[in-house]
């Protein structure tokens, strides 16, 4: 359509068409606007063949014809909901059978398509399913009870008009009024998306209102057989039964949906406290494992400095001084001139001033390897007890200098690095003491410093470089960021390298990154990552709040 219309092309049907169709069925596809249009149309044909016979009835039987109509359309009103689905049903075709049989097709296709209006109206928003309801009602009615018409006809010109044929034939033209009616309102949507009518699925949806359309007309034709033989005050007293009956079932079925309403609850609520189950095993689960990830960093250390230890004390000089003390008790007798006349003996008091040297030096390098140790083994202690925050005890944050746990963190993740050289760049702000938790900063930074050295594996020693930088940000946070020139991390694994479970590496589990984001999060704080690609490193940055301790 151009930009600017002529006024003969906004007053050509075509454009009329247009407009109307992108108001009315936006949705519709060529086909299934083809069928509404049509089926309209043939409705209103019907519709209007219909007002005009039932204006022609004689002054009685209209006024039969519009309370038959009052009260089918009043029972659309009220529907009553079949249990245990979203489908109702009125009763508002007796009297639209009845009509049926007293009056004819006429009357009943306008009382059919008036109890469709209002059951449209009430169920649905769109004009499209108002406008067709009544008119597919219409024409189904038309058809269906012209048919019986004709077989009535057939079988009284043959002789076989009785009461037991009549009610057999007001069940047949129930059954195909109700398959008539359904199939024109239902294929629709099946148009719409270019879909085949399932009938077998239409049967097992919608079975059920054949039934009772089954038995709304046999109750119609006992109803007509009474008005033949006693007249219009039989139908007249029974019209109460059927409001009883109508209100009764209304109200039972209401009942039994408010009871399956209950039932629902209730098995959402249990399925819900079972998720919540799940979850909080998963979550138990998930805790576990971040500690036994963070616990097996460090035990890489205390498994070293446990095989260091061993190996100076399988390689310390404390023999020596075994066999120097053997040799004075060989010379006891004699041990002055031992050590002033013989060769061997002049030597002794030199080596016991280098073997102490020696031992010494031994000495230090175990303590020193034994404080590592305890280090190693009160942080484990420390990632144990952590767990208890995950039940609601608070952290332990104390004053420390950020510098010494960076420096802690390296010398983890250096004792179990299997001696890979790391050329390492320390660019620390001189900050003071800072109230901060320990353990959660920690194990971040084991983390990310065994992460980084795992991304520059592949490079050559000479080649690695670590940089670790830590300072205070303009709002206050202090910030650590631990930059490697690794292997780097693709665009699409940025947003997800976080997450429970995700890993790029062969022996990895995906536990580290996530605990670190937790305990970042569980800090007050976050941890990011930025990685210009593949081959171009990563930097991770952990922003946390921290304030000054007293007493700096």
């Amino acid at each position: 359509m151009s930009a600017v219309m002529t006024p003969r092309a906004a007053l050509s049907p075509a454009w009329w068409a247009a407009r109307v169709h992108e108001r009315l069925m936006p949705d519709y596809n060529r086909k299934a606007a083809a069928y509404w249009w049509s089926a309209v149309a043939v409705g209103a044909a019907v519709l209007l063949d219909a007002i005009h016979t039932v204006a022609g009835l004689p002054a009685p039987a209209l006024w039969q014809a519009a309370g038959a109509t009052a009260l089918a359309m009043l029972a659309g009103f009220v529907p009553v909901r079949v249990p245990r689905s979203t489908n109702s049903f009125t009763a508002g075709e007796i009297f639209i059978f009845l009509l049926l049989l007293v009056h004819g097709p006429g009357a009943a296709a306008l009382a059919a398509a008036c109890e469709a209006l209002v059951g449209s109206w009430r169920s649905s928003k769109r004009w499209t399913s108002r406008i067709i309801s009544p008119c597919t009602a219409a024409i189904a009615m038309f058809v269906s009870g012209s048919a019986l018409y004709a077989v009535l006809g057939a079988l009284k010109d043959h002789g076989l008009q009785n009461e037991g044929f009549l009610l057999f034939g007001a069940i047949c033209f129930a059954l195909g009024y109700f398959l008539f009616s359904t199939v024109l309102v239902t294929v629709v949507p099946y148009l719409k998306r270019n879909e085949r009518f399932p009938l077998r699925g239409f049967v097992d949806s919608y079975g059920w209102l054949g039934v009772a359309y089954i038995g709304h007309a046999s109750v119609a034709t006992l109803l007509y057989l009474s008005f033949r033989q006693s007249g219009l005050v039989v139908v007249v007293a029974a019209i109460p039964i059927i409001v009883i009956l109508l209100t009764t079932g209304h109200f039972f079925f209401r009942r039994e949906e408010a009871e399956e309403t209950v039932r629902k609850a209730r098995e959402q609520q249990a399925q819900q406290h079972q998720m919540l189950e799940m979850a909080r095993h998963a979550g138990m689960a998930e805790i576990a494992t971040n500690v036994l990830h963070n616990v097996g960093n460090v035990l890489n250390s205390v498994n070293v400095s446990a095989e260091l230890i061993g190996d100076r004390v399988r390689a310390s000089e404390s023999p020596g001084l075994a066999r120097v003390v053997q040799l004075m008790d060989q010379h006891a007798g004699d041990l002055g001139d031992y050590l002033t006349q013989d060769k061997r003996g002049k030597l002794l008091p030199t080596y016991l001033k280098q073997l102490s040297e020696v031992l010494e030096q031994e000495r230090q390098a175990v303590l020193a390897e034994l404080a590592a140790l305890t280090k190693s083994v009160k942080h484990v202690k420390e990632i144990v007890a952590t767990q208890q925050s995950y039940a609601g005890v608070a952290s332990v944050v104390a004053p420390m200098r950020v510098s010494e746990l960076v420096e802690d963190a390296l010398r983890i993740d250096a004792s179990s690095g299997g001696g890979q050289a790391i050329a390492v760049a320390r660019e620390f702000e001189d900050l003071p003491r800072l109230m901060l938790d320990k353990h959660r900063i920690l194990l971040t930074l084991v983390n990310l410093i065994s992460n980084a050295r795992h991304a520059m594996a592949h490079l050559p020693p000479a080649e690695r470089r670590l940089a670790l930088r830590v300072a205070r940000t303009a709002a206050g946070l202090l910030r650590v960021e631990v930059e490697d020139n690794g292997e780097g991390i693709p665009p699409e694994n940025l947003t997800r390298i976080f997450a429970h479970g995700f890993t790029t590496r062969q022996d990895g589990h995906g536990f580290g990154l996530h605990s670190c984001a937790l305990a970042a999060r569980e800090m007050g704080g976050a941890l990011t990552v930025h990685s210009e690609g593949p081959g171009k490193g990563a930097c991770f940055t952990l922003e946390i709040p921290a304030e000054e301790a007293s007493g700096n």
